[in-house]
């Protein structure tokens, strides 16, 4: 299973607490031994990433583990080892991680799109909706769009049809987003139009880098409808 939980990891560059160890010349001196305790958070992060990108949770979770221990306040710890349990599936305590991240930042949107998350990922498709559509409005970064796909995907997944097909008919009006590209691709995936899903999946190609389609893509890798079979030999 691949991560689902990808804007996760998103934070882990930036971050270790919720906010970096920064210095300017007007602030006042930073305790090195804090400093350095940041600086290793960040590397012990950065490290579980990599281990968790490479198949190895069980490492992955044994670093966040430390770093949880050191700063049981490191928003991206809890991002982290929600995303570790997530592939680990296991769901209770990756919904834990993620509510123990809310409880630090309540505003975060990679926050509420993995709470989200974790219903959808266990088909609980209706529960889902209602927090993918409390960001979908969102317009600063690509989480908004992503979020109104997952929308769509909860309507056509769960069975409302009806639904799903208004969804698609917004899409199409406002076009040239990345949405527009794979929520017409499931729509044709989930009906057994397997060659007009290609040509959809294969125009987005085009257009976006190889992350971002990995964004849209993920949801229906996970629902076995990706990777498509072979065209068919003329």
């Amino acid at each position: 299973m691949r991560i689902r939980f990808f804007l996760s990891l998103l934070v882990l560059s930036s971050m270790a607490h919720g906010q970096q160890v920064t210095k300017s010349p007007e602030s006042v001196a930073v305790d090195p031994a804090v400093e350095a305790q940041a600086k290793a958070i960040v590397l012990l992060l950065r490290d579980a990433n990599d281990m968790l990108s490479h198949g190895n949770p069980d490492g992955a979770l044994e670093k966040v583990n430390t770093v949880i221990q050191q700063d049981p306040r490191s928003l991206a710890a809890y991002l982290l080892r929600g995303a570790i349990y997530s592939q680990k599936k296991m769901w209770d305590k990756a919904q834990g991680d993620y509510e123990a991240a809310h409880l630090i930042n309540p505003h975060s949107l990679v926050v509420q799109f993995n709470l989200a998350e974790v219903n959808f990922a266990q088909k609980k498709y209706d529960d889902a909706k209602p927090g993918f559509m409390s960001i979908e409005s969102d317009e600063t970064t690509d989480i908004g769009d992503l979020a109104k796909y997952k929308v769509f995907l909860c309507d056509l997944f769960g069975g409302h049809d009806d639904l799903a097909q208004k969804d698609l008919d917004v899409f199409n009006q406002v076009g040239s987003r990345a949405s527009y590209y794979f929520a017409n691709a499931a729509w044709d995936l989930y009906h057994h139009k397997t060659e007009d899903a290609r040509s959809w999946l294969l125009s987005a190609s085009h257009i976006y880098s190889a992350q971002k389609i990995g964004f849209y893509a993920a949801s229906l890798s996970d629902t076995g409808y990706l990777p498509l079979p072979p065209p068919p030999s003329k």
